[in-house]
């Protein structure tokens, strides 16, 4: 299996080759690269490449300059810092959102997701990136209280928030669940689009929990998002103030 790793950390990109490696020593890396000038010159070659893994920060601006530029349908592990960008990810062929620091176990998993896609292409079951698509969006979520388990149902989520170790769901009334996602990103990619957005690093919100939006200073946003009695105020970054909206003005 041969595959790219683009990624402008030195030691983050030796660490991931060693532990790819280790998980799977058959697989050939053939090529690294830490900027997407490198990487369009690349891929514009038409790489025999089977998998890729990629940062989303590169030396000179973030990873979907590639898309842009140049057509992949090569596979994609994402590997990244920053869990804002997953919904973005999964619009080109990513088959999974690692989260830094990445672990031997979760690496394995996305590799195992892979090559479990990859055969079902193989045995002609439709194109790869068909594959790739995220699953449905759900109508309900499990959260924990206590021992027990119950279920809550997105349409009554004000907000989702990563409160250190934990993601925990805040509902329209104001009661917090944990629950049993890792991180956002994967939130982001069982909630409806059109109903959530990430605002930030930490929050995802509901559209109908906000109750304010104001002009903020350098061009961001200060959004007020309210749950309950709960009052919550969320600054969008300038980067993120367009998608943020588009997405608000229905766009």
């Amino acid at each position: 299996m041969r595959y790219a790793i683009i990624e402008n950390e030195t030691f983050a990109l030796q660490n991931l080759q060693r532990m790819i490696s280790a998980v799977r020593p058959q697989y050939e890396l053939c090529f690294t690269a830490e900027s997407v000038e490198e990487s369009v010159a690349f891929f514009s070659s038409s790489p025999q490449l089977d998998l890729v893994f990629m940062d989303i920060e590169l030396t000179d601006t973030n990873c979907f300059s590639i898309f842009e530029q140049v057509k992949m349908e090569i596979p994609i592990i994402f590997t990244t810092a920053y869990d804002d960008f997953a919904l973005q990810a999964f619009k080109v062929n990513s088959v999974d959102y690692l989260l830094k620091p990445i672990s031997e176990e979760e690496l394995l998993k996305a590799i195992v997701k892979f090559e479990q896609h990859r055969r079902h292409d193989v045995a002609g079951y439709g194109p790869l990136a068909e594959l790739f698509r995220p699953k449905p969006k759900r109508e309900r979520i499990l959260v924990s209280l206590g021992d027990n388990y119950l279920h809550v149902k997105l349409d009554d989520v004000a907000y989702f928030v990563r409160d250190d170790k934990y993601v925990c769901v805040v509902l329209t009334n104001g009661k917090r669940y944990i629950t049993d996602f890792q991180n956002l990103g994967e939130v982001s990619n069982i909630v409806p689009s059109q109903q959530f957005f990430l605002i930030s690093r930490n929050v995802i919100t509901h559209i109908q929990a906000i109750t304010k939006v104001s002009k903020w200073f350098t061009g961001r946003l200060n959004v007020h998002i309210s749950a309950g009695e709960e009052d919550l105020a969320v600054v969008v970054s300038s980067a993120r103030r367009k998608d943020f909206l588009d997405w608000y003005g229905g766009k």
